[in-house]
């Protein structure tokens, strides 16, 4: 008897919840724009990746960073 009295409700949830999942899993799904500049994934142990270049230059950038921070401690002493 309650399966009858909640019909009605069910068959206006449903068509909503539907298209939510729907729109979810396809946004979820959706391929890259030709135009994004993320083409594929990048290692650091790619031969020809530019990407162990850019963690070189993160590192000297810390480093740097770090020396002029201890430059200015000791100067402010």
């Amino acid at each position: 008897m309650t399966i009858y009295r909640a019909m009605p409700y069910l068959l206006v949830a449903v068509p909503p919840v539907v298209m939510l999942l729907t729109i979810l899993i396809a946004g979820c799904t959706m391929s890259r724009t030709a135009h994004d500049p993320m083409e594929s994934a990048r290692f650091y142990s790619d031969p020809n990746s530019r990407a162990g270049d850019e963690l070189t230059k993160e590192l000297d950038r810390r480093a740097a960073r770090e020396d002029l921070r201890r430059l200015i401690e000791e100067v402010q002493r």
